[in-house]
């Protein structure tokens, strides 16, 4: 199963405990993939865990059986969920904020209910919001697999959507962006922790500490990537200042000579030539009487200007 799938999966299985976010998340399944008739009104989808939560869901609301059908659609199932009775559909689209006339036999057509942007009276409250923007995950939302990256996207037909959609995000404390992708509207995400606050304002806890668990190793793999550059890199560096040391050193020797510079700068010398790839710290310990790594350092910079000398 993939991490999206995990994901939705955890995201069905959430129940809200408040009427008006269970309207909300109805609302927004509803806006997706509208089945409405006089007398008939949900659902119909091939997302499985979609239908699912829409179906668990409107038992809690409605006092009246939810039916559910499935006919073969090539390698899936094309599921349709639904409740039946016109006191039914009135109260669903008065909850949802849909039933425009007062004529309850007048209802709005399905390709309507699409163009129709969710009432700010139903997203109010931020329980609402996120329970709305639940139910649009549910039905076009993808995450991408956080041990290979973090992408987060919705798709959406229509730009209005898309831009509502930011807009709730927006009011939840998420930056998200718009792109367009072959005629439609993604809203996505790339951040890391972004993702994991959506995920959990959403309700998929589980998947949350699955991410953050994938971002720990990321974080513990590039320390040590790191630490293994930096320490090659100092590997690289003493290996070079050591080859011109000894350059430097073994010119004294052939010109002037070694025994010609004072004591503490012969042993400077012999120490590096004895031990071409010891650190300073290296050096520092061998020295006889004990000199510290800074006066090393200084030693070994003396000989360098007095072989630059040399070779003016």
């Amino acid at each position: 199963m993939s991490f999206s799938s995990e994901v939705k999966e955890e995201l069905s299985r959430q129940t809200d405990s408040a009427r008006h976010c269970r309207i909300a998340f109805l609302t927004a399944l509803f806006h997706m993939a509208p089945v409405l008739t006089e007398d008939t009104i949900g659902i119909r989808t091939d997302l499985e865990y979609a239908a699912q939560a829409f179906a668990n869901v409107l038992k809690k609301v409605v006092q009246a059986p939810v039916s559910e059908e499935r006919r073969s659609k090539g390698k899936s199932w094309e599921i349709t969920v639904t409740v039946s009775g016109k006191e039914q559909v009135k109260s669903l689209l008065e909850a949802m904020k849909l039933d425009r006339s007062p004529d309850t036999e007048l209802i709005p057509q399905q390709d309507e209910i699409r163009s129709i942007l969710p009432s700010r009276l139903l997203l109010q409250k931020t329980c609402c919001r996120r329970a709305y923007l639940r139910g649009v995950f549910l039905m076009t939302g993808s995450v991408s697999d956080p041990s290979k990256s973090y992408h987060l996207e919705i798709v959406f037909q229509r730009q209005e959507d898309a831009r509502m959609i930011v807009k709730l995000m927006d009011s939840l404390g998420f930056g998200a962006r718009v792109s367009t992708r072959k005629g439609r509207f993604v809203v996505y995400l790339k951040e890391s922790e972004q993702i994991s606050d959506l995920l959990g304002a959403m309700g998929a806890t589980l998947c949350l500490m699955k991410l953050e668990n994938e971002r720990i190793l990321k974080d513990i793999a590039g320390n040590i990537n790191r630490q293994v550059n930096f320490d090659a890199a100092n590997l690289k560096k003493t290996g070079v200042t050591s080859k011109r040391q000894r350059e430097d050193i073994e010119f004294i020797e052939r010109t002037v000579g070694l025994g010609t510079l004072p004591a503490t700068l012969q042993q400077a010398a012999r120490l590096r030539l004895e031990m071409p790839d010891a650190s300073l710290q290296e050096l520092s310990e061998a020295s006889q009487p004990h000199v510290g790594k800074s006066g090393i350092n200084h030693r070994l910079k003396k000989l360098e200007t007095i072989a630059q000398e040399l070779r003016t």
